[in-house]
């Protein structure tokens, strides 16, 4: 006799956060987080702040929602746009053939 094995329904929450990843991988959010860091001028979060929070693919927390008071820093900021564009260069690099 064989057993069938159920199929597990994932959560609503489990549902949101896949289409979060995969949302997170189109190429033309680069493009944007790119955009809005560059529109960033010194002083544009003043008495004020920026939260910082950062998840892994699947959900794991690396580092719980923090306040960044004044905001990001110029360094912090040209970081960020380097890994994104290092990032932006491994999701480009296998191409189609005939394509420049």
């Amino acid at each position: 006799m064989m057993t069938k094995t159920k199929k597990v329904k994932p959560t609503k929450a489990q549902l949101a956060r896949k289409v979060l990843e995969l949302e997170a991988q189109l190429i033309h959010q680069y493009h944007f987080a790119d955009a809005y860091l560059a529109a960033i001028k010194p002083g544009s979060y003043m008495a004020s702040g920026v939260i910082l929070q950062l998840s892994a693919l699947g959900g794991r927390e690396i580092i719980a929602p923090v306040m960044i008071k004044d905001g990001l820093s110029p360094e912090t900021i040209a970081a960020i746009r380097a890994d994104l564009r290092r990032s932006y260069e491994l999701m480009v690099e296998f191409k189609p053939k005939g394509v420049a």
